[in-house]
């Protein structure tokens, strides 16, 4: 069964208040080495979250240079100055948070960081804060995850890497041929791209380990 935020979220979470002081969030981050929090309001629900990013605006490593006069009425401007001189984590937060269900896939997971560009999502149960799933999650799961098993011996291998480049590669028999024998895999035939090649090579040493490979492939010749 594929797994889901609940078998690789992080549950002991280290959260903030919205009128809390931003320094203080600053001190949570450092000493707990995190690199963001989430925000909970007044009745201990999720309103946003406070990132490494939200605090690097900040007026006192100098990233704010417009004065008050030239900031005028913009949204834009005005926005910037709140979020670099204000002392309310609310204030600064990202508001707009991503969040998942204890059974999300991590496969969907992967694709939100991937797609919004965050190191982390929270989980929520019915609107209750029940964990996040970071970046480092996910590779702490991948990590775990056994490689792929085949039968043992030369026929089942062989047999296993055909279908693979098949399936996987679009490569059938008549393009590349596939020999085995005692674990040392020979694959010969003609290919598009050394692209290709540096495909077919990651195919078989997925499937076959610590086996021997020689490569034998050719360029095919190109139709100017």
């Amino acid at each position: 069964m594929a797994m889901r935020a609940q078998d690789i979220m992080t549950t002991t979470i280290v959260s903030i208040d919205d009128c809390a002081n931003v320094r203080h969030a600053m001190r949570l981050m450092i000493e707990n080495e995190i690199s963001g929090l989430p925000v909970l309001d007044q009745l201990g629900r999720v309103c946003g979250v406070l990132t490494e990013g939200d605090l690097l605006a900040r007026c006192e490593i100098g990233s704010l240079q417009q004065s008050c006069a030239d900031i005028g009425k913009a949204d834009g401007a005005l926005l910037n100055y709140i979020r670099s001189k204000a002392w309310r984590v609310g204030d600064i937060m990202t508001p707009n948070i991503i969040a998942v269900t204890p059974d999300t896939p991590i496969s969907t997971i992967a694709k939100l960081l991937a797609s919004h560009g965050i190191r982390r999502v929270l989980v929520l149960d019915e609107g209750r804060l029940v964990g996040l799933v970071s970046r480092r999650d996910l590779l702490r799961a991948i990590a775990d995850v056994a490689p792929d098993r085949i039968a043992s011996g030369d026929a089942a291998l062989k047999l296993a890497i055909q279908t693979r480049l098949r399936n996987e590669l679009g490569l059938d028999g008549k393009r590349i041929e596939v020999d085995v024998d005692d674990t040392q895999v020979r694959v010969s035939g003609s290919i598009d791209s050394e692209l290709q090649r540096q495909a077919i090579r990651v195919l078989v040493e997925l499937v076959g380990g610590t086996c021997s490979y020689i490569d034998e492939l050719h360029l095919a010749p190109q139709i100017a």
